[in-house]
């Protein structure tokens, strides 16, 4: 099961997760993101992946095509975070560390 949560504010729109982003929930995400990218002109869209403890292989593909779009994808945990970096192939995409943007 997957809890997807917007937070939409003046310079960004924000997808918390929680739980896991697995089989269907999959598709749920990128229809969110997908409605929501045609009202967020010009600003930041975050995947917060904080409290996400799986991830299977079509969300990593969908999180790949996100980043790709400039999502910034956001992990707290060790299991994310080297997940992250595999989907952005580089140590330097996605932003690690405390909830809400900070470190």
């Amino acid at each position: 099961m997957l809890k997807i949560t917007l937070h939409d504010t003046a310079g960004e729109f924000r997808l918390t997760l929680e739980g896991r982003l697995a089989g269907a929930w999959v598709r749920e995400l990128e229809l969110c993101w997908r409605t929501a990218s045609s009202t967020t002109s010009g600003r930041q869209t975050v995947v917060d992946l904080s409290d996400v403890d799986f991830v299977d292989q079509a969300g990593q593909e969908l999180l790949t095509q996100m980043h790709s779009a400039k999502v910034e994808l956001v992990g707290q945990t060790p299991l994310i975070c080297s997940m992250l970096d595999e989907v952005c192939r580089s140590g330097h995409c996605a932003r690690v560390g405390g909830r809400n943007g900070t470190s």
